[in-house]
């Protein structure tokens, strides 16, 4: 065999294993999964604040406090959340950001000062219907600072996103 044709043969063999930008032939893979893109589920990663309004069943496993979460946006800054808690008897606000799949918020008892931070991830397998994180208690004047275990799941019915 001539050089040649090694050599075109060898071309052959290269571009048919390669895929281009433009090869359509494979389905649509998140860099972060294994598995095909469920359109239903986004990539919790690039989720917004919109995609999280809606009711949520507030769980903080450590204090044994169970409650509601209602989220929406916030009215100043329309790329962030607005909430309300009730658990435990208690009511507070809540004001935050999703980043990166990454929840925050901030809680207040009295609308005017931090009482507690609120930091969490979206929860893959839940599609976005679950998230889970960790509870942190401001140390005030005479008490401690306490941490929790959280779990937010959003309420059966609730269409949110």
């Amino acid at each position: 065999m001539s050089r040649f044709t090694i050599l075109l043969v060898a071309a052959c063999a290269l571009s048919a294993c390669a895929t281009g930008p433009n090869d359509f032939s494979h389905p649509i893979r998140d860099a972060t999964a294994a598995q095909p893109v469920n359109p239903a589920c986004p990539g919790l990663k690039r989720w917004t604040a919109r995609q999280l309004y809606g009711t949520w069943e507030v769980e903080l496993s450590e204090l044994g406090l169970r409650g509601r979460l209602v989220l929406r946006q916030h009215p100043e800054f329309l790329e962030s959340l607005r909430g309300e808690f009730d658990f435990g008897g208690q009511q507070a606000i809540a004001s935050g950001d999703i980043e990166e799949g990454e929840l925050n918020l901030d809680e207040s008892r009295d609308g005017k000062s931090l009482f507690a931070f609120w930091t969490g991830h979206l929860v893959p397998a839940a599609c976005g219907r679950e998230i889970r994180g960790t509870w942190q208690l401001l140390p005030k004047d005479g008490q401690p600072a306490r941490e929790s275990p959280f779990v937010l799941r959003r309420v059966a019915g609730d269409r949110g996103w």
